[in-house]
């Protein structure tokens, strides 16, 4: 960290520290050991649960023991309260504030909510509160949206009440605070295609001619960040805008968004002396899609890829071998 003096380890610091390494090594592999053979010897108690808590505590990636603790709830099921339940959610709060990223975490804490003893809302309700404030401690961890969509299944077939119209709203703050959550524009996609869908979209077009504004307020934010491009990508391809907008509103709509992509690329040109990778990319994509409607254009995307050449070297291969297609 930034303003901490880096700990000097001296020749007698760095021995004790190996041998309180291998002590914690000895421990854990004792501990692992008792664990493992409290499974093989079919031993579904409290005091079997209880070890499986210390191990997952000390290694939660451990998935093998996750379904050994799995294992003996399932059997002490019956005798289980409601605080049990509570408890291991807590339990796995914990961890997840350790470890956000460990699937297995995640897979026990859907689990343990699908067997609560709690079958009302306020269980579920409660859990997406929590994993709102999950994504608020880090807005891009993907197991957090993942786990959200879960939830948000579960409330809608128990409520009966579809909930893309408020989520919606709840991924554009995302995405407001941090443009570049690729989570939440993912999110975003599928939202958007889950309300056309479900016929949810009172005014359709003013929907989509909307949404290509925000999407060029995005690019102008920040040109260099890919995943406001690949939102870009599905966007303009997804079947639904051309269909509303039909074809004429749906041509200028394109041609728009790609004097703007241009205006992009020139400001970054004069501004830094460099092309942008991604407006090239993305002005080859629409020459594509106005090729595909019949469009009679003068196709600049050789000449684009010949500079993403330059560009972006590393991909340089790549750019040759669609050159070479064109041919």
């Amino acid at each position: 960290m930034h303003g901490v003096k880096r700990k000097q380890w001296t020749q007698e610091l760095l021995k004790q520290k190996r041998i309180q390494d291998q002590r914690k090594i000895a421990s854990y592999r004792e501990l692992v050991d008792e664990v493992l053979k409290l499974r093989d010897d079919g031993c579904f108690t409290n005091e079997s649960l209880k070890a499986t808590t210390r191990l997952l505590q000390a290694n939660p990636e451990f998935n093998a023991i996750w379904n050994y603790r799995r294992e003996i709830v399932d059997r002490l099921a019956p005798s289980l309260d409601s605080g049990f339940w509570n408890d291991e959610l807590m339990f796995t709060l914990v961890l997840l504030k350790q470890y956000p990223k460990v699937y297995w975490i995640w897979n026990h804490r859907i689990w343990t909510l699908q067997h609560h003893s709690d079958r009302t809302t306020t269980v579920w309700e409660n859990e997406l509160a929590m994993v709102s404030k999950l994504l608020q401690l880090d807005a891009r961890n993907f197991h957090g949206w993942h786990y959200r969509r879960l939830i948000l299944n579960k409330l809608e077939k128990l409520t009966s009440r579809n909930r893309d119209a408020d989520e919606l709203q709840y991924v554009t703050q995302n995405i407001n605070k941090d443009i570049s959550n690729y989570s939440a524009w993912h999110q975003r996609a599928s939202l958007i295609s889950s309300l056309f869908d479900n016929h949810e979209i009172a005014d359709e077009r003013k929907f989509i001619l909307d949404e290509f504004a925000y999407i060029t307020n995005a690019i102008f934010t920040d040109a260099e960040d890919q995943s406001v491009w690949f939102y870009t990508k599905w966007f303009i391809k997804y079947v639904n805008v051309s269909k509303v907008l039909g074809h004429g509103e749906y041509i200028r709509q394109l041609q728009d968004l790609k004097s703007n992509i241009i205006a992009i690329n020139q400001d970054d040109v004069e501004f830094s002396g460099k092309e942008n990778n991604w407006c090239l990319k993305i002005l080859i994509f629409i020459e594509g899609i106005e090729q595909e409607l019949g469009l009679q254009i003068e196709s600049h995307s050789e000449a684009y890829l010949k500079q993403l050449i330059i560009a972006d070297p590393l991909r340089k291969n790549r750019y040759l071998s669609l050159i070479a297609k064109r041919t």
